[in-house]
């Protein structure tokens, strides 16, 4: 109380100066060593508690706040630019205290929260005001350093979207992010190596859904990675299992919307979207029927134009002539309807012509968007179908007729598997060993699509570990990696009951247990 009250007097850069004097001079300290080992670790002096913790964030908010006073005399003739500037310098003060605010929190998680839920209130409270935009920025960086923050508090929407998130500042999990996207695309010829792109694109699958921002810092690395390989022929496009990473980043980028479509991630957007457009050019041939994962391609430019025509209709006009050029050989791409939505380019004309003219030339070739929407796999009376043959009670012909057609459609559209959801947490504990098997495959198949419903198999993944029955047992466990790797959020209470399960049910789960761990670290090798 004594410290709050002492620094709501003082000047906030002289407070927040002599803090960090504390912390890291120990000359200042009597009885600490003066010369630092080489091998120290930090040593945590100030032990401010939750109402000092705020008046700390108080302190570099009020510290930016004079600082932005100070330099308020903006040039002349370019307001805008010194208003940029402005609040870059703000934003480059405010990231300077942070290691002084990570050093007070001691990487405790309760620290962590109530600055943090103490930043989510100020934003609210000053609405749209700059102040509110510095305690956004103040909260972005403070949940950059400690990302678990978020299954504690709900960020606001507006602070993970902010540009902060994609400049230079720091990220503690940049390393892990940076290596799981290198083995996305390490597309080697080895089983080892597939099993590893596979468990790196379940990860960043997780990871765009659980926290985007962390991911799209990336976003420029892996349209470098895709750029890389767009000279390739179609033999060894194929052959070398480029197909795959291609699929798996649009897969990626789905999962990101509507972050990626923000002003900030333009670029790196647009760098992964060419690479694409020339991949699909260098491996046209005429006779040959389209690949899935550009269709999925075409849908998702519709998407970017529907999100943000703007910017997306002048990227594509620059390109149209690749696009043009794809529409009369594969016509099954509904290229044509993309096409018809687009401004057409405006023709030059002589100097005289007045702007007017050229408006209207423009205007003038300006077609309505025309959606583009994926092919429904499953018609209405097909679903009432199937959901009555699958229901309970039913013969299990009927039950294993509906799984293998769902498995077949679900392989290009593994959004239908959603609406068979609760008959699939019901088969998974069924006695019929190729029910049980489907049932876990299309469970796993839905999650892989939709990192987010993770947690709703958690109950039925548990309570199939402890089942009384060995076999639904077993098929649990052979599970576990992959399911752990796409709940990680809940990797510690699965781990816990597979430990429980070997103890108690005389069950030898370690070597599950062990490869859960390695796939969790990027480990697995088999």
């Amino acid at each position: 109380m004594v410290l709050c009250m002492l620094f709501s007097r003082l000047d906030p850069s002289s407070a927040l100066d002599f803090l960090w004097a504390c912390s890291h001079i120990p000359r200042i300290w009597q009885g600490r060593d003066q010369k630092t080992p080489q091998k120290q670790t930090d040593t945590f002096v100030l032990r401010l508690n939750p109402e000092e913790l705020i008046s700390l964030v108080d302190l570099i908010m009020s510290e930016s706040e004079l600082n932005s006073r100070g330099d308020s005399s903006p040039p002349a003739n370019a307001p805008g630019n010194a208003k940029s500037t402005l609040d870059h310098t703000s934003c480059s003060l405010i990231q300077s205290r942070l290691p002084l605010l990570h050093s007070c929190c001691h990487g405790d998680l309760e620290r962590v929260k109530k600055v943090s839920e103490y930043l989510i209130n100020c934003t609210k409270k000053w609405e749209d005001g700059v102040m509110s935009k510095r305690c956004q920025n103040l909260l972005l960086q403070l949940y950059l350093h400690f990302p678990e923050v978020i299954q504690h508090v709900t960020l606001p929407d507006a602070t993970l979207s902010s540009e902060g998130a994609a400049d230079g500042t720091t990220c503690k999990h940049d390393v892990l992010v940076h290596r799981l996207v290198t083995l996305l695309g390490d597309t080697g010829d080895t089983k080892s190596a597939e099993n590893r792109m596979s468990d790196a694109n379940l990860a960043c699958r997780k990871l765009a859904v659980s926290h985007p921002v962390l991911l799209l810092r990336h976003l420029p690395m892996i349209g470098a990675l895709l750029h890389g390989r767009v000279h390739l022929n179609f033999q060894e496009f194929r052959s070398q299992n480029h197909l795959t990473f291609f699929s798996n980043v649009l897969a990626i980028l789905e999962l990101l919307q509507p972050l990626v479509f923000h002003s900030e991630h333009q670029r790196a957007l647009q760098d992964c979207l060419l690479s694409f457009m020339k991949i699909l050019q260098n491996l046209r041939r005429p006779r040959m029927h389209p690949l899935a994962v550009f269709s999925k391609y075409v849908q998702f430019i519709q998407k970017y134009i529907t999100h943000d025509a703007a910017t997306a209709i002048p990227y594509l006009q620059k390109h149209s002539d690749i696009l043009q050029g794809l529409s009369s050989e594969h016509p099954d791409l509904l290229l044509k309807s993309l096409l018809a939505g687009l401004t057409l380019p405006v023709k030059t004309g002589s100097s005289d012509s007045s702007a007017e003219d050229r408006d209207d030339e423009s205007s003038s070739g300006s077609l309505p968007l025309v959606s583009i929407s994926a092919s429904v796999p499953l018609t209405a009376a097909d679903m009432t179908k199937y959901l009555k043959k699958i229901s309970r009670g039913e013969a299990i012909e009927d039950v294993l007729e509906v799984l293998t057609e769902v498995e077949d459609k679900s392989k290009r559209n593994p959004e239908i598997i959603q609406y068979f959801t609760n008959d699939l947490r019901r088969l998974m504990s069924s006695t019929e060993d190729l029910c049980r098997n489907m049932a876990f495959s299309l469970a796993l198949r839905c999650i892989q699509n939709s990192p987010c419903t993770a947690a709703d198999f958690l109950p039925t993944f548990m309570y199939c570990m402890g089942s009384g029955n060995f076999d639904v047992v077993q098929t649990a466990l052979r599970n576990l990696p992959e399911y752990v790797l796409l709940c990680q959020e809940h990797a510690d209470i699965l781990l816990h009951k597979a430990f429980l399960v070997g103890i108690y049910g005389q069950i030898d789960t370690s070597s599950m247990i062990s490869e859960s761990m390695k796939v969790l670290h990027m480990e697995a090798t088999t």
